[in-house]
């Protein structure tokens, strides 16, 4: 499967590669290939670097980098699951994931 992800701004990107997502994300000396999404956030509730997002052969995850107003996932069933640093989580088709006062919505690409 091929995911996407949509953001409240309503820019959409497809997970092709790892992604840190931020204001002014910043790879890490060892993340070689991966892919940056810049969020306009003018109240400045992202963090520089605030997450990653990624596909492995186990499905989609995302990790939280440190931020200062969290990651948290909200599965379509309802159930949250607040993201610890560092902490893989899981997510399936039609999960929202809220990176400070930012939204993006998981689906399949096409």
């Amino acid at each position: 499967m091929r995911y996407a992800i949509t953001f409240s701004d309503g820019n959409r990107y497809a997970l092709t590669a790892p992604t840190l997502v931020g204001r002014n994300p910043q790879p890490a000396a060892h993340e070689h290939d991966t892919n940056l999404i810049v969020l306009n956030d003018p109240l400045r509730t992202v963090s520089k670097t605030h997450m990653l997002v990624g596909v492995d052969p186990a499905g989609p995850y995302v990790v939280d980098r440190h931020s200062t107003n969290g990651t948290v996932v909200t599965l379509p069933d309802g159930q949250q699951i607040i993201c610890g640093p560092e902490q893989k989580v899981r997510f399936t088709v039609g999960s929202t994931i809220m990176c400070g006062a930012i939204t993006a919505k998981v689906d399949l690409q096409y």
